[in-house]
């Protein structure tokens, strides 16, 4: 329900109406049988929305989206294992987070999801075919993409474009993708399991985390978040990421502490058995330009010396 009060909010019955309707909106997002009151700052933010929601039209449209790439180190070699494709606008003129936001609030997902996955696996392909050293590319997938019915399709037919291995693809998925459409996630993630492709869970020690979901869902890493990582010298949080290595470890689930910004973190994630580290300590996300001329170094040799 959306309430509009007369006359604070307005005087006449469209604009009463109109607000009520922003409101109601507003008491959606908020839980299911709710009431909101209308604010003025709902206006604006609608405004804002479509402003943004213009933007990335725009950006579809005009091919003013870019991929960045953020190394995941080898915690026992140093090397790049991998890397995760991060969404940007060429121009920056958008945060991550606003595209996000706006673009599963508008539908936009769906083809902005598929431009990000044929962007990184045909950037795949390009490596392999400059003879670069294969390393498999993380990209991420919103709840809102399950609604994407063809999806697996799309992204079969890619592969077979372009030739390139499925394990060198993983998929990022995060726990609100299956919190309200459990049976039908794990059917998405089988497929993909099936095809070959490798199955992160995301932001995993945030919100609603729970262990039973190791148990059952079909994945093969875990990716710390980084709100618990930054907690790791409190000793009750160490004590539960510590839990949480010991218990990923013995389902033989590969582990990656993200947002790693100082050596005395590194140092804690490592020797507690995280084989993969991502955050500004090594990297913060490149584009392929960039990228390209660090892709074969060992960046734990050039941040420690010889020391690992």
């Amino acid at each position: 329900l959306g309430i509009a009060l007369y006359p604070q909010d307005a005087d006449t019955v469209r604009d009463l109406v109109m607000y009520a309707d922003l409101a109601m909106y507003k008491a959606k997002e908020i839980a299911t049988n709710s009431y909101e009151l209308y604010q003025a700052d709902l206006f604006q933010k609608v405004q804002e929305r479509l402003r943004v929601e213009k933007r990335l039209r725009r950006a579809l449209e005009e091919e003013e989206f870019a991929v960045v790439y953020q190394p995941k180190v080898d915690s026992r070699n140093g090397f790049i294992g991998g890397y995760e494709g991060l969404l940007r606008l060429k121009d920056n003129s958008l945060s991550a987070a606003q595209i996000i936001s706006v673009a599963e609030e508008s539908g936009l997902i769906i083809e902005i999801g598929r431009w990000v996955t044929r962007e990184v696996v045909y950037q795949i392909k390009h490596w392999r075919d400059k003879g670069l050293a294969p390393k498999q590319v993380a990209i991420n997938f919103s709840a809102k993409q399950l609604y994407d019915a063809g999806y697996t399709s799309f992204l079969a037919q890619l592969i077979r474009e372009t030739g390139i291995e499925p394990s060198w693809l993983e998929i990022e998925i995060t726990e609100n993708l299956f919190i309200d459409q459990e049976e039908t996630t794990i059917e998405f993630l089988t497929k993909l399991k099936e095809m070959g492709i490798s199955i992160a869970l995301d932001d995993f020690g945030r919100g609603y985390s729970s262990l039973n979901y190791l148990t059952f869902l079909p994945v093969d890493v875990i990716k710390l978040d980084k709100s618990i990582c930054d907690k790791y010298q409190a000793v009750a949080s160490r004590k539960i990421i510590e839990g949480i290595i010991r218990i990923a470890t013995g389902l033989n689930l590969k582990i990656v502490a993200e947002g790693i910004e100082t050596v005395e973190q590194y140092e804690f994630f490592r020797s507690e058995g995280c084989q993969y580290i991502q955050g500004y300590l090594f990297s913060k996300p490149l584009p392929v330009s960039e990228l390209e001329a660090i892709h074969d170094q060992n960046l734990g040799a050039v941040l420690f010396g010889q020391r690992l």
